[in-house]
Formats: structure tokens, C-alpha cells, sequence
């Protein structure tokens, strides 16, 4: 129900993000890295205030989330002229700040729609010098299309979530992540009134070369495909204010990407 709009209000959420990769190679902070295993946990906590548009039947949330993380690095470092080594790193900071400016929801039949922005400000822990760091060290603008179609004669939920994300340079780094296009696809079926499962997955390319000084491994284009399963929950006592949501992604193919298994849990409450 992705693009399903929110009750007018304040929405909180408590978003936990569990992430564990390996790669052949990589380049982190513009140096190529072998054999590489990546263990991360991220918390954000979410905020929205959802405002009503009577006039042109829709609504408007604005907000955004704070962040910290965990992650762990393993990994044999190949710099340019002398012999590579191997590190093992863990670090806990604070991660950057995320603002959405403007999530519009409308809906036209059983299809409800969501078009929203989200801006990913640099303000995370990072140091050019450490091989492993919180932040991104750059701005990233996620312009996000979604639509729901709620199927009541099967309770069968149908949701999409497409999106093109652009990115600035890494100023320490001299490199720039070329533009990304990412597609949610989700499955979801209701049981009973307060529980669902689903079936969930993504695609990801990178539509764009990398570029700058530090892009060493040339344009590195990426791209990736993951499934997985989701279950929701509804509390019956909360009519409708509480939902509480787990889900697990594998990738089953990447290019050019860390290959990963994702988990997500999330409680959202709407006052």
C-alpha cells in the first residue's frame, strides 16, 4: 500500500535497516578493494506532517528522517603503487539527514498514486582517510513515482515504487555516482483485516557512468535484482494508526554491485 495516503496528521516512524553484502571487488572512497564484506545496521527515525487539499482531492505530507548507523569492513585494499593489505573496521555515527520537501497522494478509481522527492543532505560522519564511513559525503535528489491498486474482492494489494535518483561529486574524492533508476515491485495479501504477506522485489541500473578523477574503474556501471517476502501487521486495537511491517531481500544477480541480503522493520503511528 505504498501509495495509499496517510491520514491527515503527524506520522512518526522507527525505520531499521539490516544490510549484509560481499564482493569480489568494489571501489570505496575512490580506492579498489578486494575481497569485500559489509555488515551495516541503520536506524532512521521518520517524521511527515500530512496536510489535507479538499479543494483538489489530495493530500501533502512534508518531513524527512534523522539517521545512525553501524557497519563493519572487512576487506584487501589495492592502492595504486604499493602492496595491498587487509583491513577490518567497525565505526557507529551518526548518518545523514534526509528531507522530503513535497509528497503529493491523490487516487482515480482504485489506483491511488504518490509522487514525492527525497534529498539526501551530506551531514553523516565521513573522513576521506578511513576506509569505512556512515555518510555519503555528497547530495542526492530521489525523484519517486508510486501506485497502489487495492483489489477488495481478493484483498490483494499491488503496488509499484519507480524512481530516478542523480548525485553530486564526492568533493574529497573526486568521484560522482552516475544516475540511477531503481523499481520496487510488491505483492501483498491480506489474510485477515490486520495481517498480510507478500512477495517483494527490485530492479536497479545505473543509467549513468561513473565519472571524475577517482573513478578509477572507469564508468562501473551497476546493476542489480533482489526478491524476497514481507509480512504486515495491523493491530485490530488501533484502528488503522499502527502498522508494523518486516520484510527480506536477496540478490539473486548484480553487476558491478555489492551482491547483499537486506531486512527491513519498521513501526509507523499516525497521531
Amino acid at each position: 500500500m505504498v501509495a495509499a495516503p496517510p491520514e491527515p496528521g503527524f506520522v512518526a516512524s522507527s525505520q531499521n535497516l539490516f544490510y549484509s553484502a560481499d564482493a569480489n571487488r568494489a571501489v570505496l572512497q575512490g580506492r579498489v578493494n578486494t575481497d569485500v564484506d559489509i555488515d551495516a545496521f541503520y536506524s532512521l527515525l521518520n517524521g511527515y506532517y500530512v496536510h489535507d487539499l479538499p479543494s483538489i482531492g489530495a493530500r501533502l505530507a512534508v518531513g524527512g528522517y534523522l539517521s545512525v548507523g553501524y557497519a563493519r569492513l572487512q576487506t584487501e585494499i589495492q592502492p595504486a603503487i604499493l602492496p595491498p593489505f587487509s583491513d577490518d573496521t567497525d565505526r557507529f555515527e551518526f548518518g545523514d539527514l534526509g528531507l522530503v520537501p513535497f509528497s503529493l497522494y491523490w487516487s482515480v478509481g482504485p489506483i491511488a498514486f504518490n509522487v514525492y522527492e527525497m534529498i539526501i543532505a551530506p551531514t553523516g560522519q565521513y573522513d576521506e582517510r578511513d576506509s569505512l564511513n556512515i555518510g555519503r559525503n555528497y547530495w542526492s535528489f530521489d525523484t519517486i513515482a508510486a501506485a497502489t491498486w487495492f483489489v477488495e474482492k481478493t484483498s490483494t494489494d499491488l503496488s509499484a515504487a519507480l524512481g530516478i535518483m542523480a548525485n553530486t561529486r564526492n568533493p574529497d574524492t573526486e568521484y560522482r555516482t552516475g544516475t540511477e533508476f531503481h523499481l520496487d515491485f510488491m505483492v501483498n495479501q491480506f489474510l485477515v483485516e490486520s495481517l498480510a504477506i507478500g512477495f517483494h522485489g527490485y530492479y536497479y541500473e545505473q543509467v549513468e557512468g561513473d565519472s571524475g578523477s577517482g573513478a578509477v574503474l572507469g564508468d562501473f556501471k551497476g546493476d542489480s535484482v533482489g526478491i524476497g517476502a514481507a509480512l504486515l501487521w495491523i493491530p485490530p486495537f488501533a484502528e488503522g494508526r499502527i502498522l508494523a511491517t518486516m520484510k527480506w531481500l536477496h540478490d539473486v544477480e548484480a553487476s558491478n554491485r555489492i551482491e547483499a541480503d537486506y531486512a527491513v522493520a519498521e513501526l509507523v503511528v499516525t497521531f
